[in-house]
């Protein structure tokens, strides 16, 4: 069986695992991609590879560098890639993708894909209902009862289902068709299920940016990015002092954030407690790790190692010294931030210059149905990682990434064909 055959499958495996978190079987493509990598250094032929792989290559070779410097024997745990390091499970197919071609039916293979997912989700929400008695429709205010699919969260879940909802929607613009209408009104019902503000908030502005986008007002989406930025550094003008006074030298892992949520807050839902954790302890905290080493972060994997503890030129270079590694969830919440504060400005201005490049691949591509869905998905995704650190999670990036490389085995077919035929056309013109 040829590579690119294997890649394919790999892929198509990987699109309707996406579903999931609970099982492992959306990462497929990317132990694939692993195994496969070496293979190209043997490899002649080459399709053209888009700047935006260039940058990807150059931010793997940047984060490796920061893992070894920070802590190598992360490389051989099994939660580093899960959480701290989930960009490799996220990106790696990326690596490999533009030396492959096959002839994929993109259009209907995302139809397919669509219902799929919808069906999927249907089981689980079923089931939610019934394991919680119908309180999952009657008590909004129980945590207990929110829909997440199955996935371990309810923001993978919100994530995920939005950009489903994303080729949903796009689907019915292109076709009118009454059956994506009624789909688009489930999905939408699941969306909402999962309580997650950050996937509804990135579903809506996905649109906004798209047409923005289309109708040549890009300005919009600046002015939108600013205004969401300035706010967030309002916001933590105000909450950073209160960081470094309650949270940056406490041990949660007795109290948890009730060490600092009580005195502050009092007594709050889950939800305002929620958004009060982001502003007051996981945004900080990857501020305070930019401020002590503003160039290359504190260490990748370093933001939930906490408490933090610095050494090396204060806020010059530092390293977080704390020596409990930690492999969780208890991320910076925000991905921008996150980068910034692990892998410094640095680290974020190659993954920048990666995400930048990725939008211009995506604009000029040839119009089609997954080409708006992957331009939609693009700012969705680019909004929803101001909320959550959705950019390298897989329940979020990996359904974006697994379409763009699919996408792109059939862009490098249709090339291959293109240039096929010139030759052809050559040869007999000479003769």
């Amino acid at each position: 069986m040829k590579i690119s055959t294997l890649l394919y499958i790999a892929l198509l495996i990987g699109l309707f695992g996406t579903v999931t978190n609970l099982i492992f079987i959306s990462p497929l493509p990317s132990i694939l991609a692993l195994a496969v990598l070496p293979y190209l250094f043997l490899r002649r032929s080459v399709f053209v590879i888009p700047r935006f792989i260039y940058y990807l290559y150059i931010y793997f070779l940047y984060s490796l560098a920061g893992i070894v410097v920070y802590y190598p024997q992360s490389l051989l745990n099994f939660g580093f890639y899960r959480y701290d390091g989930n960009f490799i499970i996220s990106y790696l197919p990326l690596l490999l993708i533009s030396f492959f071609s096959y002839n994929v039916a993109v259009d209907s293979l995302f139809k397919r894909f669509l219902v799929f997912a919808t069906v999927i989700n249907g089981i689980a929400f079923g089931l939610n209902l019934v394991l919680t008695n119908f309180a999952a429709i009657t008590d909004w205010g129980n945590p207990e009862t929110y829909f997440h699919g199955f996935f371990k969260s309810t923001n993978g879940a919100g994530g995920f289902i939005s950009i489903v909802l994303s080729l949903n929607i796009v689907l019915f613009l292109q076709e009118r068709k009454r059956k994506w209408l009624l789909m688009i009104l489930i999905n939408f019902a699941f969306l909402v299920a999962t309580t997650s503000r950050g996937s509804l908030l990135g579903l809506i502005a996905g649109f906004a940016f798209y047409f923005f986008d289309r109708t040549n007002r890009a300005y919009l989406i600046r002015l939108a990015l600013f205004a969401i930025v300035a706010v967030q550094c309002a916001v933590l003008t105000y909450t950073y002092p209160l960081y470094t006074m309650y949270v940056r030298d406490a041990d949660l892992s007795e109290t948890g954030v009730s060490t600092y949520i009580s005195p502050l807050f009092g007594e709050v839902s889950t939800k305002s407690a929620n958004i009060a954790i982001r502003a007051v302890e996981t945004w900080p905290r990857a501020v305070d790790c930019f401020l002590h080493s503003p160039l290359i972060g504190t260490g990748f994997g370093s933001v939930n190692d906490t408490p933090l503890r610095y050494k090396g030129i204060p806020y010059v270079v530092s390293l977080n010294d704390q020596p409990k590694k930690t492999f969780n969830d208890a991320h910076a919440h925000h991905s921008y931030l996150h980068l910034l504060g692990e892998q410094g400005l640095i680290g974020l201005v190659i993954f920048l210059l990666f995400w930048h490049a990725l939008y211009r691949f995506l604009k000029k591509s040839a119009d089609s149905i997954v080409q708006k869905f992957l331009l939609v998905s693009y700012f969705n995704l680019s909004v929803m990682s101001f909320t959550e650190h959705r950019i390298t999670s897989p329940s979020n990036a990996l359904p974006l990434v697994i379409a763009l490389c699919l996408y792109m085995l059939k862009r490098n077919f249709d090339t291959k064909q293109r240039n096929s035929g010139v030759t052809i056309k050559s040869v007999e013109t000479n003769l």
